[in-house]
C-alpha cells in the first residue's frame, strides 16, 4: 500500500490521546480515526476499516461497539426488502 506524510497538528494528537485510541500509537490513533471516519460516511465497508486501521475485524467492531457506534449499515432499502421477504416467506408457507 502506498503511503503519504502529512503534516498533524499537535492539539489533533493531544485530542486522541484522551479519546479511546489513546492507548495507540499516534499513527495507529490516525489510522484507526479515519478508518472509523470513512466507514460511518458510508464509503468503505467494516472489513475494509479494519484493514484500513491494520486490525482484524473484531477488534474493530468491538471498538466501535465500544464508542456507542454502529457496526452494520440497514436502512430503509434494507428494511423494505426484509419485510417483502418475509411477506413472500408467508405466502409460501400458507401455500403449503
Amino acid at each position: 500500500m502506498q503511503t503519504r506524510k502529512v503534516d498533524v497538528p499537535e492539539e489533533i494528537f493531544d485530542l486522541l490521546r484522551r479519546s479511546r485510541l489513546g492507548k495507540r500509537s499516534a499513527a495507529d490513533q490516525v489510522k484507526s480515526a479515519l478508518a472509523i471516519h470513512l466507514f460511518l460516511e458510508g464509503l468503505i465497508s467494516a472489513g475494509r476499516a479494519a484493514e484500513l486501521a491494520e486490525v482484524p475485524r473484531p477488534e474493530f467492531e468491538a471498538l466501535l461497539v465500544e464508542m456507542g457506534l454502529p457496526t452494520v449499515w440497514y436502512d430503509r432499502g434494507d428494511y423494505d426488502q426484509d419485510l417483502q421477504g418475509i411477506a413472500e416467506a408467508e405466502r409460501r408457507s400458507r401455500a403449503s
